[in-house]
């Protein structure tokens, strides 16, 4: 099958190409044909690729990419229209461009059968070697044109990332310098490669010396630089973050302050620590606050102890001396002076009561209180606490509702502190009058006290301050300094127990005040 023509052809100039850039991929099943190809084809420079067949040619395309397909459309087997169609089918080869070799003329029927399955271009055999060629070339330097705006598209696109990324770095520098926190970025190592301006003018470093380990060491307090080295060395081990309270020096006056440092960890794509990045934020002033408050609360504290052990004897002084005074009196007393005793010592009885709950609240907070468990009956105390609230006013009373053989292993004068506390209130908070109900139940391996009363009821934003030392539901209305529910769930706790209120929050809706308690393990 002849190659060549006797066509006359103006002469041609042509396409300058790259030499050895681009592959160019031969596909023919008679091998003097690609021999004759790679013959016409060779002066271009470029790489020239020989497949025999379909398949040949398909396996080709899969190892690297090709600037230009020639394809015979007569082949055995899988023809060239087929080969065509399944190398427009991969991604890799969409766009590669394809001339069909053919010996059938300008038939149409092929023609389109051609165009229709990928074809580029068409040269019919016999053709013109230079024809074949200059095609070739135009084909060439166009992958060619087009790989290098790749490049240069890619090159743009690489400056302007790099260009956002500086922008982005010096927008974040400009960001972490402004803060009022210190912050330092290290490497995985611990290495400082990073300090901002706030820590650097704060210490009195220079950009140099706040990438110094040593520098910055000297800054800490001495007493803190066994806790900075160990906190290190927890960091290292778990990987996870963590915070610690160390003292720096403020380079203008040497003072030292307070600062709560925190440590968080870097990590890349893949999970692998990269790096870290560490915070101080000065806490010093609201330490300050905080230890002071805590001083004058501990002052408050004493005070309120001392107090309270100083009334303590004269309160007992004038108690007994109402006592004497009752006994002296006897059956002579009149009556102004019988009510007049009584008064003196509903008064004292009440002042003594408070001394206690000030004495028990100091106990209380020093861990100083302490149990003397026994096996408690509690229908019985139960009774017991309605008892001391005897005689009552008319239209009120005091239900009792709990099983027989309900067993706690508890300190009976102290739970019998806390039910009373919470009846004495019951009764306070219930001006309009109403049955105040004591129940209990078993729950398992605990034991449910309820005291229910149908009285004012309990604001729902106070439900837990009212557990507070100080804290009322009611302002100061009512009385009391406020610690009797604070006292009562010291001792429950103590017990190893919970104690909670629930309540509407309506006038006559009441409160129900609930106490849980463990049972003893048998």
């Amino acid at each position: 099958m002849a190659l060549e023509g006797t066509e006359q052809l103006t002469p041609h100039v042509p396409v300058r190409v790259e030499p050895r850039t681009t592959s160019i991929l031969l596909v023919d099943d008679h091998g003097p044909n690609l021999l004759a190809l790679e013959a016409i084809l060779e002066p271009m420079g470029q790489k020239l690729v020989k497949a025999a067949s379909g398949p040949e040619a398909l396996r080709w395309l899969l190892r690297e990419d090709f600037a230009l397909i020639l394809l015979d459309v007569q082949m055995p087997g899988m023809d060239g229209f087929e080969t065509a169609r399944i190398i427009r089918q991969r991604e890799r080869s969409r766009y590669t461009p394809i001339i069909f070799l053919t010996a059938h003329g300008r038939d149409e029927a092929n023609l389109v059968s051609g165009y229709a399955s990928g074809a580029a271009d068409y040269v019919v055999k016999p053709f013109h070697p230079e024809v074949l060629r200059w095609k070739a070339e135009a084909f060439v330097a166009l992958y060619v044109q087009q790989r290098a705006l790749q490049r240069q598209e890619a090159a743009l696109w690489e400056r302007e990332r790099r260009m956002l990324e500086r922008q982005g770095e010096l927008r974040f520098r400009r960001l972490v310098d402004s803060m009022p926190q210190f912050v330092w970025a290290l490497l995985a190592d611990g290495t400082i490669s990073y300090a901002n301006r706030g820590w650097l003018d704060y210490a009195g470093l220079t950009a140099e010396q706040g990438r110094q380990r040593e520098d910055n060491l000297r800054c800490f307090h001495p007493d803190d630089l066994g806790k900075v080295q160990a906190t290190w060395e927890v960091l290292r081990r778990s990987g996870l973050p963590r915070e610690q309270e160390y003292r720096l020096r403020r380079a203008t006056d040497g003072e030292f302050r307070w600062f709560l440092c925190r440590t968080l960890p870097e990590r890349d794509g893949a999970g692998r620590l990269v790096g870290w990045i560490s915070t101080a934020t000065d806490i010093d002033d609201a330490r300050r606050a905080v230890e002071t408050l805590r001083a004058t609360n501990e002052a408050k504290d004493m005070f309120l102890t001392m107090a309270a052990h100083e009334l303590r004897t004269p309160l007992q002084a004038a108690r007994s001396y109402a006592d004497l005074a009752t006994k002296k009196a006897g059956e002579e007393q009149t009556p102004n002076v019988a009510r007049a005793l009584e008064g003196i010592q509903r008064s004292v009885g009440r002042m003594a009561r408070l001394v206690e709950n000030l004495l028990d609240m100091g106990r209380l907070q020093r861990g100083e209180l302490s149990l003397e468990e026994q096996d408690v009956d509690v229908r019985a105390l139960l009774h017991e606490v309605a008892e001391h609230f005897e005689p009552l006013p008319e239209g009120r009373d005091i239900h009792v509702e709990a099983p027989e053989g309900l067993v706690l292993r508890a300190d009976e004068e102290r739970l019998d502190q806390v039910l009373s506390n919470l009846v004495s209130n019951a009764l306070r908070y219930s001006p309009d009058g109403g049955d105040i109900r004591l129940r209990a139940r078993e729950e398992g391996r605990w034991v449910h006290v309820e005291v229910l009363d149908h009285g004012l009821g309990i604001p729902a934003d106070r439900l837990e301050n009212i557990f507070e030392r100080f804290g009322r539901a009611h302002g100061v209305s009512y009385g009391g300094l406020g610690l009797g529910l604070a006292i009562a769930r010291g001792i429950v706790e103590r017990h190893g127990g919970r104690v909670w209120a629930e309540s509407s929050g309506r006038p006559g809706g009441g409160s129900t005040f609930h106490i849980v308690l463990p049972r003893p393990v048998s």
